[in-house]
């Protein structure tokens, strides 16, 4: 008696109240021509004979709630009953306020009525409240109540708790998660770890694009740099071609002083020329009045000769003299016209250089100059083809990688929050997982002890929530305990350690409701006398949560028990209350 003590202890008590389903309502539904299944909060046993239709009453909250596949059949459709068009299979929750307070406050109804057609086409579709519903909307709604139809810790068809136990232990922790509303936890690690994707997706992104911005910037920093460079040469060139503009002027000036200078030598000379061309004159004029006065007198010959011959030599001294002047004046009149020219010529050329610009102090010469500029433009040419735009493009490409540089920085803030976000989420899901199995292991022991058992939870893989799974050991008569598994266990041994750990289970399931379909079958007397009290006790132990029992056998219940018998008439099912 202790230990059937300490296992009822051990299932809890539940003292928040929930919403139970008052009536199922099948139409046409299997063997159910029409049937309305009245239910209470607490226990709800369905018992009849093999066949009669009592896990047809199970399936049709299933089918209501939204699951599309059946053990029974693949197609909704094959679900209606022979010769029907048309099934129709209703489940109405409890919402009536007590004390002001409805067990599903955002609805103001009395009742939260689902109802599932299901047609012979393959059609069906929802009414909540007799409102046309999604599926996507029934089952955010049944989410909202803790409900997974699909769950088998939740609706527990016939045989299922041997498919639970063949069950991956990764789906096992999957199916507990959800069953006790921590889906949620896994939902957000799935989430930060889809921004966390997001978010080094967008890093690898810029990345690259913070590499072809670097690329970029260096190519056109280049480009700039080579665009710097010919500016400046071409600066160069242009001083230097400015330079040999007055250089070509100033040699040009500088004929035209020395033809200056050839012009006031020659003006000197003639002057010169001039006085010499004067005095030999005036001397042979006055050498030739002395011979003609000679001549006259009579003179001696030879002082007649002397004076003649100084005549003459004066006279060709002049005519050489005068011969020299018109050389002189032919010359000037020459070096008049080259001159005219030049000074036609500096204009012209100091025009053109001052189009290119002023006068530069110091000129140097021609040919020095000329050598600098073929120098610079070989220069040039070195650079190859430079693009005007580079600077522009230069100054563009740096300010996209300062930009993307400033992004990259941001979402490089964003992954290391990104990652602190999954860890963080990770973290809740394990310090949550951890916490549940803590409670739920002293309770899994202690209804295994009353079926002389002994048994231990074990969370695995928690680093990764993909891998993550929950192993359950058991051992009976003394045995050390060991994985739960076909080859180890006898179907009564999964049957009574996967019942005991459900059990255990229990104070954290989040579903008003919850179902199990002949789970004592292949129990031998002992264990089902056991199993059947522990599950009356855990359901009598908290009676704001309603079980849902189907059983071909008796079960050792007390009056409170709402007993629903179903038997099945030339085909047709029905459905009545023990104490009707």
């Amino acid at each position: 008696m202790k230990q059937m003590k300490s296992a009822i202890e051990a299932v809890g008590e539940v003292t928040v109240r929930k919403t139970y389903i008052r009536e199922v309502i099948l139409e046409n539904f299997m063997s159910h021509e029409y049937s309305r299944i009245p239910l209470k909060p607490g226990i709800n046993i369905v018992t009849g004979p093999n066949g009669a239709g009592k896990s047809s009453i199970l399936l049709g909250i299933a089918v209501a709630l939204g699951q599309t596949y059946t053990e029974r059949s693949q197609k909704l459709s094959d679900l209606i009953r022979r010769g029907e068009e048309a099934a129709r299979v209703s489940v109405i929750f409890d919402n009536s306020e007590v004390d002001g307070k409805r067990p599903i406050p955002w609805l103001t109804s009395d009742q939260l009525v689902i109802t599932r057609y299901i047609k012979k086409n393959g059609d069906y579709w929802h009414y909540v409240n007799n409102r046309f519903k999604t599926k996507a909307e029934v089952d955010h709604l049944l989410q909202q109540l803790g409900v997974n139809p699909n769950n088998m810790l939740i609706i527990m068809h016939q045989n299922m708790i041997e498919q639970f136990a063949a069950k991956s232990n990764i789906e096992k922790l999957k199916m507990i998660e959800d069953a006790v509303g921590a889906s949620h936890f896994r939902r957000r690690i799935i989430e930060a770890e889809e921004k966390l994707r997001n978010v080094q997706s967008e890093a690898q992104t810029l990345k690259r694009s913070l590499e072809e911005a670097k690329a970029a910037v260096e190519y056109w920093r280049e480009e700039y740099e080579k665009l710097v460079k010919k500016r400046m040469l071409e600066e160069q060139k242009k001083k230097l071609e400015i330079e040999l503009a007055w250089s070509e002027v100033q040699e040009v000036e500088e004929d035209i002083y020395r033809l200056q200078e050839k012009i006031e030598a020659l003006k000197l000379e003639q002057i010169k020329l001039k006085g010499e061309l004067e005095y030999h004159s005036e001397e042979a004029e006055k050498l030739r009045s002395e011979v003609i006065e000679l001549f006259t007198n009579k003179i001696s010959l030879e002082e007649f000769e002397k004076k003649l011959n100084l005549m003459i030599d004066e006279y060709a001294q002049s005519a050489v003299t005068r011969y020299k002047l018109e050389l002189s004046e032919n010359t000037l009149k020459k070096i008049n016209s080259e001159l005219s020219k030049l000074e036609f010529l500096k204009n012209e050329k100091t025009a053109k250089a001052l189009t290119l610009g002023e006068r530069p102090r110091e000129v140097r010469k021609t040919l020095d100059i000329t050598e600098d500029i073929k120098t610079i433009i070989l220069k040039i040419a070195s650079l190859g083809e430079v693009s005007e735009e580079a600077e522009d493009m230069y100054l563009i490409a740096d300010a996209k990688y300062r930009e993307t540089e400033v992004k990259a920085q941001q979402v490089e803030d964003n992954l290391k929050k990104a990652l602190e976000e999954v860890e963080v989420r990770k973290e809740n899901w394990r310090n949550f997982l951890r916490k549940l199995i803590e409670e739920v292991e002293p309770r899994y022991n202690s209804i295994l002890s009353y079926a002389d058992g002994v048994g231990k939870v074990v969370l695995k893989g928690l680093e990764d929530p993909e891998k993550a799974s929950i192993e359950l050991y058991v051992g009976f008569r003394g045995a050390e305990p060991t994985i739960l598994d076909a080859h180890t266990h006898s179907g009564g041994e999964r049957i009574v350690a996967t019942l005991a750990f459900l059990l255990a289970l229990q104070n954290y399931v989040k579903s008003p409701f919850r179902a199990v379909d002949e789970f004592d079958v292949h129990l031998d007397p002992l264990n089902r006398e056991r199993m059947v009290k522990l599950i009356l006790a855990s359901a009598e132990s908290s009676p704001d949560s309603q079980y849902f029992i189907i059983t071909p056998g008796k079960l050792p219940v007390s009056d409170e028990v709402n007993i629903l018998v179903v038997q099945n008439i030339s085909g047709r099912s029905t459905v009545g209350r023990v104490s009707e």
